[in-house]
């Protein structure tokens, strides 16, 4: 692990996907929360965003203003790496080379998939926040990828409405 702090805080559905088959996390929608089930104060703790390309083009289809100006924001894309729009400098490679090169002390893993597991791969996601849903969607993508095998420390339990958080730590 580096001297930064990466942080997993995404929700899942009970079954454990991130979207449903068409790539939505619309049905996130229908659940009944308590307040904003703890986005802000994680919003504030973190200096750094990073997630996949896939994550980055589908946050433009849920918000009309882009939600993290005020943080280093970093894509890692095989299509755009090297490049930079108005909001995100686009990387790829090793996660490891990555964290080498970036500013960020506080980095918030937000998704997809895909960069979890190069995430994992690399061993270095910290905390796992995860927030359950009560909904089963019986198809889509998942969090984990199959054969992804990890033991966690489970740290703390919080409810927000019908949500469960749980905060877990790799069991050293």
């Amino acid at each position: 692990m580096t001297n930064k702090r990466i942080e997993l805080f995404i929700a899942v559905s009970l079954d454990g996907y991130i979207a449903d088959g068409e790539g939505s996390v619309g049905w996130l929608e229908e659940i009944e929360g308590d307040g904003d089930n703890g986005y802000t104060t994680f919003l504030n703790e973190i200096d750094t965003v990073v997630m996949g390309h896939t994550t980055y083009k589908q946050l433009f289809t849920l918000t009309d203003t882009f939600p993290y100006s005020k943080k280093h924001v970093y894509v890692f894309s095989n299509e755009k790496a090297g490049t930079k729009d108005e909001y995100a400098a686009f990387v790829n490679g090793s996660v490891k080379s990555w964290l080498e090169n970036t500013e960020g002390k506080s980095i918030w893993l937000v998704g997809g998939a895909q960069l979890v597991k190069k995430f994992l791969d690399e061993n270095q996601i910290d905390r796992f926040i995860i927030t359950v849903a009560p909904i089963i969607l019986g198809d889509g993508i998942p969090l984990f990828e199959k054969g992804t095998r990890e033991l966690l420390h489970l740290e703390a339990v919080e409810k927000y409405g019908q949500f469960t958080q749980m905060t877990y730590r790799k069991k050293e």
